[in-house]
């Protein structure tokens, strides 16, 4: 009887492969011979997949951005208005080792989607669903009366992902500034700028 391959397992596998070797080893390091042993697979099954490397990336980073997703959905569950944002800021701060082996992976995304366009829009598609939900979260704040109406969501979305984005290139070039105090006083700085209904985006920049 022909032994039944799962298609999609394979594709997980080798995707979770090669983002494994971008945080661990860096861009130059995914070659075939690299993912071929990373992923246990051999060289015509990989190809038979992800034909050239930039559906290999193109693959990488979709896996890479499910993983966070998932585990946001994990972290948000039940959530509502302030504590929701106060979660997902949580949940994106590079605040353990596997969330600053993330952010490499992210930031070596982030150098090629500027000249790539597949990879700007898989980074796009990601970022708009972010933006959604913590504009979720802040529409219901006002509802609840704890966020003034005249606030604008917009703003403190944009002020809010920014800074999450500088945390992650701190996270990999100035590791030592992530220490868990400073990600704590920076959460705690966001939040506490929302309960008085300043804005998140500092006036000075």
């Amino acid at each position: 009887m022909p032994k039944i391959v799962a298609h999609d397992e394979r594709r997980t596998q080798i995707a979770e492969a090669i983002t494994q070797i971008i945080m661990l080893e860096g861009f130059e390091r995914v070659t075939m011979r690299e993912i071929a042993s990373k992923a246990g697979f051999a060289h015509g099954i990989i190809i038979r997949y992800f034909p050239n490397k930039q559906s290999m990336l193109a693959a990488a980073v979709k896996h890479l951005y499910a993983g966070v997703n998932l585990r946001l959905e994990e972290s948000l569950a039940g959530s509502r208005g302030l504590g929701g944002v106060e979660r997902m800021i949580r949940a994106l701060l590079p605040f353990d080792g596997e969330s600053r082996l993330r952010a490499r992976a992210v930031i070596a995304f982030w150098n090629h989607a500027a000249h790539n366009a597949e990879l700007a829009e898989i980074h796009l598609a990601n970022n708009l669903r972010w933006r959604e939900e913590l504009a979720r979260f802040l529409t219901q704040a006002k509802e609840d009366g704890v966020l003034p109406p005249e606030k604008d969501t917009d703003t403190i979305v944009y002020g809010i992902l920014a800074s999450m984005a500088g945390w992650q290139m701190i996270a990999v070039l100035l590791p030592e500034l992530t220490a868990k105090r400073y990600l704590e006083r920076e959460l705690s700085a966001q939040m506490g700028a929302l309960h008085t209904g300043q804005s998140t985006v500092d006036p000075y920049v």
